[in-house]
C-alpha cells in the first residue's frame, strides 16, 4: 500500500516524539494529558509500558520502509 511522504513523517514523528517523552518525563506527559491530574505508581508504569510500545512502532515502522513492505509514493 502506497502512502503519502507527509503521512509517514507524521507516523515517524508521531511514534518517536511520544514514546521518548513517555520514556523520558512519564509524569510531566501524563499531568498534560490528564489535565493537571496527579499520576498514580500504576499510571506512571503504563506510561512507560506506552512509551516502549511507541518507540516499537516506530521501529517497526522504519523497519517497513527498509525493506520495501510499506511503499512511499
Amino acid at each position: 500500500m502506497a502512502q503519502s511522504p507527509a503521512f509517514v513523517v507524521i507516523m515517524l514523528v508521531w511514534f518517536f516524539g511520544w514514546g521518548f517523552l513517555l520514556l523520558k518525563s512519564p509524569r510531566l506527559c501524563y499531568r498534560t494529558l490528564s489535565l493537571g491530574k496527579e499520576p498514580s505508581p500504576k499510571s506512571l508504569k503504563l506510561a512507560s509500558v506506552v512509551g516502549c510500545m511507541g518507540i516499537f512502532f516506530g521501529v517497526l515502522l522504519l523497519v517497513e520502509l527498509a525493506f520495501g513492505i510499506l511503499k512511499v509514493r
